[in-house]
């Protein structure tokens, strides 16, 4: 479910991109492609059960994926802070983004806390996921409100953007650097048990 709401997320972004000329829903809904094809390699594992290794593998991918995708996240945060375009959206447009980034922090909050302590690697792959992915929509949304319905909070505006960027961006790397090191450890114990 969450694949085709992401798949349906990334077209919305892709068409509006197109229709207003915003580089930076340009560049979110490359965010959305990439989170798209990462979560169907994740679907394809839960689909298709592997043993404990490829499990762990799964989850160190994820990791690795999540400091890359970081990167394609700092430009989307240049392009925000630094370039200084304000677009006033549609509403229809703002709904849009408030429907999906609280839907999808809710959830993710939801799912996080129920799947992260288990020792299921696939499951715990794709709530970090959902929880990395409703962070950076809170991003959007806060930019898109500001934009929207702002007036006269370019000071607000310059506090509020840099500090939720950053803030983000470190939770990206911080819960790729878990998600690897997890892994990793995951590896050497289980080798270690064969051993």
């Amino acid at each position: 479910l969450t694949l085709i709401f992401n798949i349906c997320y990334f077209i919305f972004l892709l068409i509006t991109s197109l229709i207003i000329s915003s580089n930076w829903f340009f560049v979110m809904a490359v965010y959305y492609g990439l989170l798209s094809i990462v979560r169907a390699f994740v679907f394809k594992e839960v689909i298709k059960p592997k043993d404990q290794i490829a499990k762990i593998k799964t989850l160190r991918f994820c990791g690795y994926f999540f400091l890359l995708i970081n990167f394609v996240v700092s430009v989307l945060m240049f392009i925000l802070i630094f370039v200084g375009k304000h677009v006033v959206y549609h509403k229809i447009i703002v709904i849009t983004l408030a429907t999906h980034a609280f839907s999808t922090l809710t959830i993710a909050i939801i799912g996080s806390v129920k799947f992260i302590k288990q020792k299921d690697f696939v499951y715990s792959s794709i709530k970090l996921i959902n929880l990395v992915s409703a962070s950076v929509s809170m991003v959007t949304l806060t930019n898109t409100m500001l934009s929207t319905f702002g007036d006269d909070v370019e000071l607000l505006r310059s506090i509020i953007l840099p500090l939720l960027c950053i803030a983000v961006s470190f939770f990206i790397i911080a819960t790729s650097i878990i998600m690897i090191k997890k892994a990793n450890l995951a590896l050497k114990s289980h080798k270690d048990k064969n051993e």
